[in-house]
């Protein structure tokens, strides 16, 4: 039942109210209402000017502004949260209720920054403060100031594949009167003892809290991009959409896709392990709140009983109530978006769960890499059997490929059947099963993995099989296809890659869908820059989803196929839906 405006108002204002007597409560212990002269500036403005300096070579003016634009963003960012009031999941379905609180919230942040700070800033601008550009440009200003080394590792942990920076920080290492204290990430510190180390885990595992909260306090200010003819449900659940969101982007790195798997969990086992016995069982039962039914943590749960007695039920020893109210949280609104998926139209992807028979195989650590992952039991064995089939009764030599039948080696020929020939010779078990649903699932299962704030469409799809030319493998060096990047063309005597013509641009993400194992070789493998360094290789089998960014990160390619057949299904995904369902005439 939706509230009239009368009341509306009369709920919003209690709202303002609320938070303005949270914040004066705060106020008394010495944060206190800012004067005119003490409005925040924009952080943005700040950032800009710091960067004008520093073309400048006013070094002293932009190490200034550059800090003041950091310390504006984090104070803004405090100040929205001491006025945020906890609501409850009744709230998001008051009629405009989200709408009015985020204008409540608006107007008492507005006490504390000027009417410019109050605009919304750029996506160039939270890009640059994603990836820590400011320290960037920092080191440099240091480097002036002779205070360089802390702000270009601060730089380099977000952003490891930076040469520059990296052999910056090798010629401060060189540098007289530099040491190894200098190199300090300032937004994190290392611990070495085990109560520094539980003391350090603990303060990260708050901060990590405390970052999911300040970034649910900009969804209720962030603007929610929706249709005109949809109604206050949808805004409600976009809200939650955005607020579960949170959880993923404060468990990625900046500067990249995927989020660190577990992030919240992981914090508590290294916590668990360095502390004493009473806080390692309540630490123990934070986690198993997580994970009710993980054996390890059973285990030592049950070894932590014998070893205290019966002095397990004291307040001390009990989950930890800011992890309790966090995971009750989740699963309260993981069912409102679960409820809106089926009865009111919308879209929410959740992440990838290891009850659907999917298991992640090898990662970025594992695969010694930036964004690369392999996905086993995507599919059954009598599915991967019956597209085989198809592909051995409708598959053509060459398709895909210019009509050529052995377009990367005279010692395999390629048979190939595109979504646009299975139109055309009306293969429509072909488009039923793959097309139709299961393309659709890799592209969800994969934009899940990887949680790209981007939609993720279809461009180009292509089922090609590789067969071993008999009597032409013998002292064979080639390869079934030559290493190269995706979307661009990868000059390895310079480590450039060109995004131009005929290199597939526009694609952003690459997979492939292995069908069988019962031949030798074909086996992917991915390289740096150079082509000829290895750093990870991929066997096929059935059901196994490899899944990659397709720009230059990620040179790869296949080894020669020296007996037998392999199949597989090669996909490629798009950021830019003017090229989703892409249908091309050749592959990469």
């Amino acid at each position: 039942m939706a509230l009239g405006s009368q009341s509306l108002s009369v709920y919003v204002a209690l709202l303002c109210l609320s938070a303005g007597l949270l914040f004066v409560s705060r106020s008394v212990h010495g944060v206190g209402s800012p004067q005119s002269s003490s409005l925040l500036q924009p952080y943005d403005f700040l950032y800009y000017s710091g960067v004008r300096a520093y073309f400048s070579g006013d070094w002293s003016r932009a190490a200034e502004l550059l800090e003041k634009s950091i310390e504006t963003k984090q104070t803004l960012l405090k100040v929205q949260r001491n006025y945020t009031v906890r609501d409850s999941l009744w709230d998001l379905w008051l009629l405009d209720g989200v709408q009015q609180k985020a204008e409540c919230l608006r107007f008492c942040t507005g006490r504390h920054i000027t009417p410019t700070a109050q605009l919304p800033v750029s996506t160039d601008i939270d890009y640059e403060f994603g990836t820590r550009n400011p320290y960037n440009f920092l080191q440099v200003t240091y480097y002036k100031l002779q205070k360089a080394a802390a702000a270009a590792h601060t730089y380099f942990v977000a952003n490891p594949s930076h040469l520059e920076m990296r052999n910056n920080i090798e010629k401060y290492r060189r540098m007289e009167g530099v040491t190894d204290d200098d190199f300090q990430d300032r937004e994190h510190e290392a611990s070495s003892d085990w109560t520094q180390a539980a003391e350090k885990w603990k303060a990260c595992v708050n901060e990590t809290l405390r970052l999911i909260e300040d970034c649910r306090v900009l969804c209720e200010v962030a603007p929610q991009h929706l249709p005109e003819d949809r109604g206050v449900d949808t805004l409600s659940l976009s809200l939650l959409s955005c607020r579960h969101y949170c959880v993923t982007q404060v468990a990625t790195r900046p500067g990249r896709i995927s989020a660190q798997e577990d992030h919240l969990p992981t914090q508590l086992e290294h916590l668990h392990i360095a502390q004493d016995v009473k806080g390692a069982l309540r630490t123990l039962r934070s986690l198993l709140m997580f994970y009710p039914s993980d054996k390890d943590s059973l285990d030592n749960l049950q070894l932590y009983y014998e070893t205290l007695g019966g002095d397990t039920e004291s307040p001390e020893t009990q989950p930890a109530q800011e992890i309790v109210s966090y995971v009750q949280r989740s699963l309260q609104e993981k069912k409102l978006l679960y409820f809106g998926v089926e009865n009111l139209d919308f879209s929410f992807t959740d992440p990838v769960s290891s009850d659907v028979g999917v298991t992640i195989t090898m990662d970025d650590e594992v695969m010694n890499g930036t964004n690369r992952v392999v996905l086993d039991g995507v599919m059954t064995e009598k599915e991967c059997d019956r597209i085989l089939h198809l592909a051995t009764v409708s598959a053509s030599v060459g398709d895909g490929y210019g009509g050529r039948r052995s377009p990367h080696t005279p010692h395999e020929t390629f048979e190939g059947l595109t979504v646009l020939r299975a139109v055309k010779v009306c293969v429509e078990k072909f488009l039923s099963a793959m097309w139709g649903g299961g393309i659709s699932a890799f592209r969800v299962l994969l934009h899940s993995y990887f949680r790209s704030p981007s939609g993720l469409f279809i461009s180009f799809t292509h089922l090609v099989c590789r067969s071993a030319v008999a009597g032409e493998q013998e002292g064979r060096l080639d390869l079934s296809h030559p290493v190269h990047v995706d979307n661009c063309l990868l000059e390895p005597g310079t480590n450039q890659c060109w995004k131009e013509p005929p290199a597939f641009i526009h694609r952003d993400l690459s997979a492939v869908l292995y069908l069988n194992d019962n031949f030798e070789g074909g086996e992917l493998f991915f390289t740096n820059r150079d082509t000829k360094t290895i750093t990870a290789r991929v066997k096929p089998s059935c059901g196994r989803l490899v899944g990659f960014s397709s720009g230059p990160v990620n040179p790869h390619g296949v080894t020669a196929v020296n007996s037998g057949r392999r199949c597989a299904l090669a996909l490629w995904f798009t950021k830019e839906k003017l090229y989703g369902d892409r249908v091309s005439t050749a592959t990469s």
